[in-house]
């Protein structure tokens, strides 16, 4: 387990450095020629209908892929080859290595953790699901998402702009917070235009922060310092507009404020990494919207894109390059391995 040190009473705030820009991709997306996908195996729907109620979050570890049924409270893992099902833990209580309110799952790569919004902890565990270690979390029932990084520090990002993006180490002392660029402190926009997910860590003990909304992602690393990179397709940002009725000359009106969001789409739902490759699931797009995956170096760099079989509520990418996805239909829903690959040539 890390060290556990004392807490400061106040958490410094990380220097405001310049944001630096990686030069932008081409401007059309290039798909891969293995994008034929292959089913491994399924777990649920039909076959298994009391098996899951509300599948929303997935992460691999290990050999393994934990499945986070926000309808039941329960970690299921299964193993990544053969979705045989390795152990389940249900929520019990707020003791050692239990939870009771699961909200997120993040992942090592050789353990996952459950981050639970009624303790405002995570708990990290191995492949038998054994409690390892566990750490308080600091306004966990605004968090979004989060990403290990080395020492035992979780880089958080929390809801809204103003001081969103956190580092807390081990004993969950936060140690370096800053607020996204574009903050207005006089015209604050709602939270939901700040929407982003964090993915990693990536090369460098940093991580992918991928806002839902704009033309750009951005690599961060456990100080704060960002770096921007654009999308191979950018979106519009979200807007909010403000009505008023003025007063009129005989004082008969009210002054009332009206808040209206614009109807602009997300440009991504969701970011997974494999090694060091950043993957981008695309939102709204002029092709196969909420079906699209982009990749990406941490540089910046694109690389290429594919087309998933379907729109899945949750995707998790194991290291071997098995993708998993969660599905919600009307009665049942499911998990299901898949892997891209390749169609051999018509022998003439």
């Amino acid at each position: 387990p890390p060290a556990r040190r004392a807490a400061p009473q106040v958490a410094r705030e990380a220097q405001r450095a310049p944001l630096s820009r990686s030069k932008g991709p081409p401007d059309q997306r290039r798909f891969q020629t293995d994008s034929f996908w292959v089913r491994l195996w399924r777990r649920g729907g039909k076959d298994e209908p009391e098996l899951f109620v509300e599948p929303r979050h997935l992460t691999t570890f290990g050999n393994l892929v934990a499945v986070l049924d926000l309808g039941t409270r329960e970690v299921i893992a299964f193993d990544r080859d053969s979705g045989r099902t390795q152990f389940t833990m249900s929520a019990r209580g707020e003791g050692p290595g239990e939870f009771k309110r699961p909200a997120l799952l993040v992942s090592d790569g050789a353990s996952f953790g459950v981050i639970d919004h009624a303790t405002s902890r995570l708990s990290m565990y191995d492949t038998r699901g054994t409690l390892r270690w566990d750490t308080p979390l600091p306004d966990a029932a605004n968090l979004e998402s989060a990403c290990l990084l080395s020492g035992a520090r979780v880089l958080m990002k929390v809801a809204g702009i103003e001081k969103a993006i956190r580092v807390v180490d081990s004993t969950g002392r936060t140690i370096a917070q800053r607020t996204l660029d574009g903050y207005d402190r006089d015209h604050p926009p709602p939270a939901f235009a700040a929407s982003a997910r964090l993915s990693g860590p990536l090369v460098g003990d940093r991580c992918a922060l991928v806002p839902s909304f704009g033309s750009t992602w951005y690599t961060i690393n456990a100080v704060g310092t960002m770096m921007a990179h654009p999308y191979i397709e950018a979106g519009a940002e979200a807007v909010v507009r403000v009505a008023t009725n003025t007063l009129d000359k005989n004082w008969r009106s009210e002054v009332r404020k009206e808040t209206q969001t614009s109807t602009v789409s997300p440009i991504a739902r969701g970011a997974l990494h494999i090694g060091d490759t950043l993957i981008v699931q695309a939102g709204a797009t002029q092709r196969a919207p909420y079906r699209l995956l982009d990749y990406y170096l941490p540089s910046g760099r694109y690389l290429y894109s594919r087309v998933l079989p379907i729109a899945f509520v949750a995707l998790a990418v194991g290291a071997n390059g098995t993708f998993y996805g969660a599905a919600i239909d009307d009665e049942v829903s499911w998990i299901v391995a898949f892997r891209p690959t390749r169609v051999a040539p018509r022998s003439r």
